[in-house]
């Protein structure tokens, strides 16, 4: 009988231990998957998704424009100047004044040239009807042909002076050449017009050029059919390119390149201008906004957006101007770059993305 008691109570203590078993592994199971949950919750929550901007690649014409400074200046000039040492009688236009081709601008003395060409006037004349005389004489066998000779000689040589001295009297009307406006007067009446010196300037408004100042890196690119701009208080003007020096000037060591002006450009010489001149133009590149480049020691990378995630891409990148830069290599048209949020991004990123179309469009580069 005390052993059946005993087995009962064995048995009674085995079920308990049991049952406690079972309450505590169901307990120990429960809190393990209530963790598990939080456990995927937490994480869920810490995934971050960035919103982003996006650009479409496309491929454009990339245009590199240059600017340059000089002045305006009269195709067509004429400096007016005397061949010898006169006292000018007249000055018969002013700064300002318009002239026409052929227009007597200075007069000078005539007195002693007119007093010239009476006295080689006469002798010639005289040598003339000399030698009338002689040749009818020896015609009749009075005198020898040496004598006729030696004075066909001198008549010659006082027709020779005559002639100078009469060149000399039409000197004295100096004339203008073109039309134009008198830019400089540098002589009055009763002065000494000394040979040689500008006594008048004559410059020809319509038909301008401008002198441009070129840098040695860029001289050997522009020639007659680089495209030319001038800017003139905000105004501008399409130029062409009429000739450039192959050497530089001392001091400077920049080149001078002459660019034509529309006529009737209202442009006045002596003014101050902006060329600017296209020194290069590629076809078909990727050109992106120069701020979504990362640099990170030597390279240098973008993110583009794939699959709802920011890759880090390398690039190599070519000349850049205004904000924006040509890629060489790294992309292709067709990717996707982010434009906007990549400053806190990282590579594999989740994004959330807007494409941003029409920024690539633009294909000049001035400088």
């Amino acid at each position: 009988m005390l052993k059946f008691f005993t087995r009962i109570r064995i048995i009674l203590w085995v079920l308990v231990l049991v049952g406690v078993g079972f309450l505590v592994s169901t307990q120990v199971r429960a809190r393990l998957d209530r963790a598990e949950a939080n456990l995927r919750s937490l994480e869920t929550e810490t995934v971050t998704t960035y919103p982003v901007e996006t650009e479409l690649l496309t491929t454009t014409n990339w245009q590199t424009w240059r600017s340059y400074y000089g002045q305006a200046k009269s195709a067509h000039t004429q400096n007016i100047t005397t061949y010898e040492r006169e006292i000018v009688k007249s000055v018969n236009v002013d700064v300002g004044s318009p002239v026409k081709a052929g227009q007597t601008v200075i007069t000078l003395q005539l007195a002693a040239r007119e007093a010239l060409v009476q006295s080689g006037k006469i002798a010639y004349d005289e040598a003339k009807l000399n030698y009338e005389r002689l040749t009818k004489l020896q015609k009749k066998g009075g005198i020898s042909q040496s004598d006729v000779d030696s004075a066909y000689a001198r008549l010659k040589s006082l027709e020779a002076v005559l002639k100078a001295s009469q060149s000399t009297l039409q000197r004295t009307s100096l004339k203008a050449s073109i039309n134009g406006i008198v830019s400089a007067r540098n002589v009055e009446p009763g002065e000494i017009a000394e040979a040689g010196a500008v006594l008048l300037s004559i410059v020809d408004p319509k038909t301008m050029e401008a002198e441009l100042m070129v840098s040695k890196k860029d001289i050997m690119k522009i020639n007659k059919n680089t495209p030319v701009e001038i800017y003139v208080d905000g105004t501008i003007h399409k130029g062409w390119v009429k000739r450039t020096s192959p050497e530089a000037q001392s001091g400077s060591g920049l080149y001078p390149v002459v660019v034509g002006l529309p006529e009737n450009s209202g442009i006045l010489p002596g003014t101050y201008v902006e060329g600017r001149f296209m020194v290069d133009s590629q076809q078909n590149v990727v050109v992106i906004p120069s701020n979504v480049v990362v640099y990170r020691g030597n390279t240098q990378s973008v993110y583009l957006a794939k699959d709802n995630q920011a890759k880090l891409t390398a690039i190599t990148t070519g000349e850049g101007k205004e904000g924006r830069v040509i890629v060489t290599s790294g992309l292709k048209p067709g990717d996707k770059l982010i434009t906007s949020g990549n400053r806190v991004l990282y590579d594999g990123a989740e994004i959330v993305s807007d494409v941003v179309a029409g920024k690539n469009n633009k294909s000049n580069a001035n400088g």
